[in-house]
């Protein structure tokens, strides 16, 4: 851990797990990747890789995640859930709250809102990604899973393709966000909001996520992954594993595991 950025956070954790083992790296090619290893290896749950650059960071539907070096937050968290799989949904909504807690004291008076199923929003635009990846465990061993989190810190400057619909909280703040006290406070709240899930709390998860819901109560579509049918409906809110829940405009209610939303009213 040879990182400053990591030994600096380390310095100011107040988690039981998350973060406690930390390996830092100036450039990997996925923190998820690196993470998912470390994990094959035994890393125990909580276990943090973070970086200041990823040469092949991903974001959902394989998307590239490009961001500058030593401006943002970069980091994948081993998890070892006792959820069953139609469940893990659920984790993507708890992160996706924790990280809206954790920076709003950074960007006040802003709020972050969330679009389902894994981004955070700053003033309509996203400021963070959220990719869970899971593996498949052998009989009679716990299930293991990878959640990477990208968040654009103090970047202030992004490629055309994204100029209008990316932010960071400096941008949204007006001033440079520290990052050590920011992913301290992050791994607090990703641990906690985590620990609520496994443990009885998922109500508590599931309301926080619907009162952030930035298309809470507006009508949208969305393209059915692997597809090109798309479902439009107005957005109800979300199931009790995570799911998206729509009422269509003949009154039917659907749930949606999995989609891109591709228009909003």
């Amino acid at each position: 851990m040879s990182l400053p950025l990591a030994a600096d956070t380390q310095g100011r954790l107040s988690t039981d797990r998350f973060g406690r083992s930390m390996r830092g790296f100036e450039e990997v090619g996925s923190t998820n990747e690196r993470a998912t290893q470390w994990a094959a290896a035994g890393a125990p749950e909580g276990a943090t890789v973070l970086t200041e650059y990823q040469t092949t960071g991903r974001g959902r539907h394989g998307r590239d995640w490009t961001a500058d070096k030593g401006r943002n937050l970069l980091f994948s968290v081993v998890l070892r859930p006792t959820l069953p799989p139609d469940r893990f949904g659920l984790l993507t909504v708890a992160a996706g709250v924790a990280v809206a807690e954790a920076i709003e004291d950074f960007v006040s008076p802003h709020s972050a809102a969330l679009k389902w199923p894994n981004d955070v929003l700053l003033e309509g635009r996203k400021a963070c990604g959220i990719l869970l990846e899971s593996s498949l465990a052998p009989p009679n061993t716990d299930a293991v899973v990878v959640l990477g989190v990208g968040l654009n810190v103090n970047q202030t400057d992004f490629p055309d393709a994204l100029a209008d619909t990316a932010t960071s909280l400096r941008l949204a703040s007006g001033r440079p966000v520290p990052r050590p006290p920011l992913l301290a406070r992050l791994l607090r709240a990703l641990e906690r909001r985590y620990d609520a899930v496994q443990h009885n709390g998922a109500g508590s998860v599931r309301g926080a996520f619907r009162e952030r819901l930035a298309a809470l109560g507006s009508s949208l579509s969305l393209r059915l992954p692997g597809t090109d049918e798309t479902l439009s409906g107005t957005v109800q809110g979300i199931t009790e594993t995570g799911a998206l829940r729509l009422r269509t405009a003949d009154g039917v209610e659907k749930t949606v595991h999995a989609g891109e939303v591709t228009t909003r009213r």
